[in-house]
C-alpha cells in the first residue's frame, strides 16, 4: 500500500471530501473503508460494549458519503437499523446516538425511504 493510502486510511473527514468532488476516482479508497467497516461490525457484533471509536467514525464517513455510491451502499442502512435494533440496550450510549444522528442523516438525503 502507497503513502497516499496510507494517508486517506488516516484521514476520513480528507476522504470525504475528496470523494464528494470526484467519486469516481476515489471508489476504490472507498471500497477499501467500506470493506473495513464491514470487518468492524462484524468483530463489533462478538463485543457490542465495548468502545467504539473507529467504528463509528467509520460508520460516519460511510453515511456522508454514501448518496456517491448508491449501488455499493445499498444495503448499509439497513445495517444500521438491524444493528440498532438487535444492540440497542447494550450499545454505547455515544456510538448509539451517533449511529441514530446517521440514520438520520441518510433519511435527509433520501437514502433511506420515509417509510422504513
Amino acid at each position: 500500500m502507497g503513502k497516499r493510502n496510507r494517508i486517506l486510511i488516516i484521514n476520513l473527514p480528507q476522504l470525504q471530501n475528496l470523494i464528494k468532488r470526484d467519486p469516481l476516482s476515489y471508489r476504490e479508497d472507498f471500497l477499501q473503508q467500506y470493506r473495513h467497516l464491514e470487518s468492524q461490525l462484524a468483530i463489533f457484533k462478538l463485543k457490542p460494549d465495548e468502545e467504539a471509536e473507529e467504528f463509528g467514525s467509520l460508520i460516519t464517513f460511510i453515511s456522508q458519503v454514501a448518496q456517491c455510491y448508491p449501488k455499493e451502499t445499498s444495503n448499509f442502512p439497513h445495517q444500521l437499523i438491524n444493528l440498532l435494533s438487535e444492540q440497542h440496550q447494550i450499545l454505547n450510549s455515544n456510538l448509539r446516538k451517533s449511529i441514530a444522528k446517521d440514520l438520520i442523516l441518510l433519511r435527509n438525503k433520501d437514502i433511506i425511504p420515509s417509510s422504513t
